[in-house]
């Protein structure tokens, strides 16, 4: 599994607070075969048992800054028209965005938050 840390002086305005966190894992028979497993290895066994059902990636209120991070600091190209299954951990706030995505040769845990 690849998990990138990226702290605020690595965004645009680091006035802003943001930090993310962003774990890939590819799909394969072991570690994580399913999104369970990878959901249990990123954010613990007892959330994974309980993921919201997933809505498709061009449903999530952020699309247009996650695919954005995404690219820049995990060089993950987002489809514009994306599809992909997306389990939304947080609530869609102001202050957090936490999902997992689906893609369909990798598992990608997407966490970004901003305590300004």
């Amino acid at each position: 599994m690849l998990s990138i840390r990226i702290d605020q002086f690595e965004f645009d305005y680091p006035d802003a607070e943001e930090k993310l966190e962003i774990d890939v894992s590819k799909r394969s028979r072991y570690p994580h075969p399913d999104v369970k497993a990878f959901a249990g290895s990123t954010i613990g066994v007892p959330a994974a048992s309980a993921l919201p059902e997933p809505v498709p990636f061009y449903r999530v209120v952020e699309r247009g800054s996650i695919s954005e991070y995404l690219e820049r600091f995990a060089r993950i190209d987002v489809p514009r028209h994306c599809d992909w299954a997306t389990h939304i951990l947080s609530g869609e706030s102001w202050d957090e965005v936490h999902l997992i995505i689906c893609m369909p040769d990798a598992f990608v845990r997407y966490h970004w938050s901003t305590s300004a």
